[in-house]
């Protein structure tokens, strides 16, 4: 029987433009609201698709996932020509889910429903606060009540699987805006949340503003007390941890990104897509201009060593972490032997353990995740 990471199982598409740069976006993503660009935008990834010859079979299941940017900004007949360019090229046919990035604000029951005829079955919304001020602070160009909309126009437009985005430890944030933030985006009714901590990127707005002193990161006990509460409250309301950042109800959680999570191989389209058959790595030019000329991706080989760090980091991301015995078959390697060090040293400090024959992190160990990480690398 074939094995999850011998074939692809997940098809990415990226979609880089926004009505807005957000304030603390380090993505590949372009403030254009311009048709005609996003026209030969599209026409690119469809010829891009449509030349693609994959290193390894496609799973007829592949998950499929436009993210961005915001798609939910490229015009109607842009996005029905990229999905039909992935359904005659094979990469989109049964697939276990279909999602769509957007932004409150930038959709509206017909195209809801648009999105819904393509085979779109899932939605993830970037809503990221509540609070006015932190969304015009942000660079959000959507309200509260924006979003509340388009939860409830997903439905109407027959989207079972919603997903929203939350940040905390933003500038002006507190731990009680924190708090109702989270409590209006659960009487929502959502499936899935993702709470990500802020980190502030070189090159964005948002590290200009903290490094001129006109943006002020809420105190360490204070960004402490907005992850404690939201540790606590989202399993309360019945959302399972199952990644660091990602919440979900049972059988909820996001397919696509368990592909990543676990290792296996994805194919990539678009400015700044990454790809991976589980040796190599290729990277499109992150520069909309290049991509548009059709420059060639950056291709890196990793080392046998390298994937097997990366197997073991992205593993232990989930909750259910890595199996020693997958391992072993993956990289035909021991554990142990090769990270015995690693894994005392975030033993002793409380963030791993072992049980049978996984490995994973524990719930300190998930609030300390990049330092753990660090230690087997």
């Amino acid at each position: 029987m074939a094995k999850p990471w011998e074939s692809y199982q997940a098809v990415y598409v990226h979609i880089p433009f926004c009505v807005h740069k957000c304030a603390y976006c380090d993505f590949a993503s372009y403030q254009i609201y311009n048709e005609h660009i996003m026209s030969d935008y599209a026409r690119r990834l469809a010829e891009e698709i449509s030349a693609c010859t994959p290193a390894l079979p496609v799973s007829p299941h592949a998950t499929v996932y436009f993210g961005g940017g915001t798609p939910s900004v490229l015009p109607l007949d842009a996005m029905e020509a990229v999905v039909t360019a992935l359904k005659e090229r094979g990469f989109w046919q049964q697939p276990a889910e279909a999602t769509l990035e957007a932004n409150p604000g930038t959709v509206d029951l017909d195209k809801l429903q648009f999105y819904r005829q393509l085979g779109f079955d899932r939605l993830s919304l970037g809503i990221q606060s509540f609070q006015p001020a932190e969304l015009a602070s942000m660079g959000r160009v959507h309200t509260a009540e924006d979003a509340e909309a388009a939860i409830a126009l997903a439905r109407e437009a027959g989207f079972r699987r919603i997903s929203g985005d939350l940040i905390y430890g933003y500038p002006g944030q507190t731990a009680a805006s924190v708090r109702d933030s989270l409590e209006r985006l659960l009487q929502t009714g959502v499936d899935h949340v993702s709470v990500y901590g802020l980190t502030v990127e070189e090159g964005t707005l948002l590290a200009k503003q903290v490094r001129e002193g006109t943006a002020a990161l809420p105190p360490e006990d204070e960004t402490g007390a907005m992850y404690d509460f939201l540790m606590e409250a989202l399993p309360q309301a019945g959302y399972q941890r199952y990644e660091i950042s990602n919440f979900a109800r049972p059988g909820q959680a996001s397919r696509h990104n368990q592909v990543y999570w676990h290792y296996d191989p994805y194919l990539a389209f678009g400015a700044a897509a990454c790809r991976f058959d589980g040796i190599c790595r290729e990277t499109n030019p992150r520069n909309l201009t290049a991509y548009l000329r059709g420059e060639a991706p950056e291709r890196e080989e990793l080392s046998p060593e390298i994937r097997r760090e990366e197997l073991v980091f992205m593993s232990l991301r989930t909750a259910k972490g890595l199996s020693l015995a997958e391992f072993r078959q993956r990289t035909g390697s021991s554990f142990f032997p090769l990270y015995k060090e690693a894994f005392a040293a975030c033993a002793e400090r409380g963030w791993i353990a072992r049980e049978g024959d996984r490995i994973h992190l524990t719930e300190r160990g998930m609030q300390y995740g990049n330092l753990a990480f660090e230690e087997f690398l």
